[in-house]
């Protein structure tokens, strides 16, 4: 059974604005990762509760007939009401390093998605089904490092809208592809460097 990660669209807005939506180009990009995924066999649709998912989620949903979940386990690693300031100061060392060094708190939301993905994927390939998730750059790096063995925050860099596929069974994860973006137009492609809302330079989700 598959699961197709999907990472949100270029939002509007980086740091400064607590939940941005997309910008123009993020539903472009949404659109595109709708297209690449009609067709595909899913019956579950787990969506972020933050607008930037939902938006990018919109489309999607459309093209598989599905309707949204919102799913509080595949939003962002931080509190999106956190002070800008402190994010900013948090976000760059938390993802140069590993999990097994982060504090409890962490490695316990690790866990919570670790858990619901499983979870999720299980009981979609119970009922004969594949399951996409619109989720968040360092979400989606969890499933990949659980995937590969790897226990760096960021395994893998992602763009917006990339699709991150893995297939699952009850020994857990096996990766099939991360971070596809073959279904993005090459002016499409944006993030891949940054975990940041709006694309910049400094890291967030």
């Amino acid at each position: 059974m598959t699961i197709y990660l999907v990472r949100h669209g270029l939002a509007a807005a980086g740091t400064a604005e607590l939940d941005p939506g997309l910008a123009t180009l993020g539903h472009a990009q949404a659109r595109a990762a709708a297209n690449r995924l009609w067709g595909a066999n899913a019956g579950r649709l787990l969506v972020s509760p933050l607008r930037r998912t939902r938006e990018t989620a919109e489309p999607i949903a459309a093209a598989l007939g599905l309707a949204e979940e919102i799913r509080e386990e595949v939003a962002e690693v931080f509190d999106p009401s956190m002070p800008v300031q402190e994010r900013q100061a948090m976000i760059g060392p938390f993802m140069a390093g590993k999990w097994a060094d982060q504090p409890e708190q962490l490695r316990a939301w690790r866990r919570r998605v670790v858990d619901t993905v499983l979870e999720a994927g299980l009981a979609a390939s119970a009922a004969g089904h594949d399951l996409v998730i619109v989720s968040h750059y360092i979400a989606i790096g969890v499933v990949i490092g659980e995937s590969v063995g790897d226990d760096r925050v960021v395994p893998q860099p992602m763009a917006n809208a990339s699709i991150t596929t893995v297939e699952v069974g009850h020994g857990g994860f096996t990766l099939v592809e991360a971070a596809s973006v073959t279904h993005l137009a090459p002016e499409e492609i944006t993030g891949a460097g940054s975990a940041m809302a709006g694309g910049g330079n400094a890291p967030r989700q």
